[in-house]
């Protein structure tokens, strides 16, 4: 038996422990009997007396819980045949519930600069204020827990240590992959500190549930979001060159990504080469109810479903949507459906998730390397081999010169356009395989792309397929955006690069008008998503009105001004 040698045992043994800190600090989901489950959470929603499903969940109990319920109870025996009118249940909520994000204060961040260096950067006077506009917003986004009052069990939010940003709007909690874009800007506007907290935020998640939620309340602990904290870590790292951060934090990026490789992955066979198989990474939640911050739109489109067994595979396939990020696409339907009942996330490995912990496996062995541990440098740059690997065969189409997300029900490509397809660019594939991405082969790249990338005004739209879904066409997203600019950035195409400019050029401004347009009358929106077929217009569909704010729309923003401002042109919004 052959033995295995020093380089072998330190990381096999690192691995063992970390899996069984993966398996034994998860938690299972959300059982809160007000906000998760429970005869409360199903009447409240079902009765629709607020527009959004959100609204009510987020709103803090004045008592604790075995009081509402008791409260409840009584509503109900004393209502006319069990079944309360809207007027009793809202008289009950106001009664026995604080407002939504009642324990979710502002707060000033300390590193806030009037003046942030970047703006001198920007050569343009009308983008110069634009980007010093959108640098004051971090002030509105900034918030803090004060539970003050609250018992522990009275609210659905999950505390944490640091200020944090918002997303805007209806959001009044933090989210796991929209902080990613929001670091990007707060290092540009020189607010590491904040940035710093918020990666802190994010350890003291996972010391406590074994994983990143999706973002900071309890209904969200049935799942992630795209996982980014490697990459977050690695920008904030670049900026500041904080290494006892780095090595604070490294012990919890390597227990993340096991994270990912063992509850969220599947063996999937090569598509080239026979009986060759991947250990390839879906977003995969498990639930047999509804999402409660969604629980009316579920539940009423499970009703037409025809068994108990549909209906879960839905709802699962909703929560895994939502782990995504992309809620909702029909790049999670069945292929050639507008319909959300025919979602199949659980069936779908998809393209962008993989690229992203390519990155992040590359990362993690650069940080390795950093502090000195070869074992586990070795072991992250043979993983980055194995999935590089995979998405040669099992994502690419050489044909199509795209990558495509593989379905498992069919074992089969799904061969429809959505901006994800060249997501690995992002990855810096191209650069990883010199040999065979050439320029001549990524000049023919870019050119399939020309249709849907250069044809609108607004954007890159997500996808070709009007399905009325907020993650489909005609709408676009600026994080989407930012991964298909900066993969083009990252090759040595001069079309490449002349395409990254051209949908910078354009996302830039499309934000600034859509700021400017509205810059009198609501203070200057900036929005989290956009109409790629008119500029400066907000985005639509979904299972909620286009909200404003927006973190990480805001983040993508200052990015580019930063990067590119001595560059960008302004362009006058009454002239497009």
């Amino acid at each position: 038996m052959a033995s295995l040698n020093s380089t072998m045992v330190f990381p096999i043994l690192v691995l063992l422990a970390t899996l069984m800190m993966v398996l034994t600090t998860a938690q299972p989901a959300c059982q809160h009997p007000i906000y998760c489950v429970g005869e409360v959470l199903h009447t409240v929603q079902l009765s629709r007396v607020f527009n959004d499903s959100k609204t009510f969940v987020d709103m803090p109990m004045r008592y604790p819980t075995q009081i509402i319920l008791n409260n409840f109870n009584l509503m109900v025996n004393a209502s006319h045949d069990g079944q309360p009118s809207n007027a009793e249940i809202m008289s009950f909520l106001a009664n026995n519930f604080l407002p939504a994000g009642y324990e979710v204060q502002r707060s000033v961040p300390t590193d806030w600069l009037p003046e942030p260096p970047f703006v001198e950067r920007v050569h343009s006077p009308e983008l110069r204020e634009f980007g010093l506009a959108v640098h004051t917003m971090w002030l509105n986004l900034s918030r803090h827990f004060n539970l003050t009052g609250l018992c522990e069990e009275c609210h659905s939010s999950i505390p944490v240590p640091n200020p944090f940003i918002i997303a805007g709007s209806r959001f009044h909690e933090y989210y796991y992959w929209d902080s990613f874009w929001m670091i990007q800007g707060l290092l540009v506007s020189d607010m590491a500190s904040t940035a710093r907290g918020m990666l802190l935020n994010f350890a003291s998640l996972f010391q406590r549930f074994g994983f990143v939620p999706n973002g900071g309340r309890l209904y969200f602990l049935d799942r992630s979001q795209p996982p980014l904290l490697t990459q977050m870590v690695s920008e904030y790292y670049a900026a500041t060159e904080d290494n006892a951060l780095l090595e604070q934090l490294l012990p919890l990026l390597d227990q993340e990504y096991q994270f990912w490789m063992v509850n969220q992955s599947v063996l999937v066979n090569s598509l080239v080469t026979p009986g060759k198989t991947y250990l390839l990474n879906m977003y995969n939640v498990t639930t047999s109810t509804p999402r409660p911050e969604s629980y009316a739109e579920d539940y009423t489109n499970a009703q037409t479903l025809p068994s108990i067994e549909r209906q879960t595979f839905f709802y699962s396939s909703l929560a895994s949507a939502a782990e995504s990020g992309m809620d909702f696409s029909s790049k999670w339907f069945e292929p050639g459906s507008i319909n959300l009942t025919t979602i199949q996330t659980i069936e779908i490995v998809p393209v962008d998730l993989n690229t992203m912990l390519y990155a992040n496996e590359k990362r993690l062995a650069e940080f390795h390397r950093m502090v000195g541990n070869v074992s586990m440098q070795a072991y992250y740059l043979n993983q980055a081999a194995i999935r590089l690997s995979a998405l040669m065969d099992v994502f690419w189409c050489e044909q199509d010169y795209q990558w495509y997300d593989f379905h498992l029900d069919t074992m089969k490509q799904n061969q429809q356009y959505y901006i994800t397809n060249w997501m690995p660019l992002w990855s810096g594939i191209q650069n990883d395989l010199p040999q065979y991405f050439t320029e001549q082969l990524v000049d023919s790249l870019v050119k399939t792309m020309f249709p849907m990338a250069m044809d609108y005004v607004g954007g890159m739209p997500t996808s070709a397929v009007a399905s009325g879904q907020q993650w489909d066409f005609p709408y676009a997203w600026s994080p989407l955006e930012y991964f298909i600019f900066d993969g083009l950035q990252q090759t040595n195409s001069t079309l490449a690069n002349f395409m990254s400019m051209d949908i910078i050029q354009r996302w830039v401004t499309t934000n600034y008008c859509g700021w400017k347009n509205t810059l009198v009358s609501q203070g200057g929106m900036m929005y989290e998503k956009y109409d790629v077929t008119q500029v400066g217009e907000p985005g639509g569909g979904g299972e909620y009105v286009v909200q404003d704010g927006f973190g990480w729309t805001n983040g993508v923003a200052l990015y580019l001004l930063n990067n590119f401002g001595e560059t960008l042109k302004f362009q006058d919004c009454n002239s497009l």
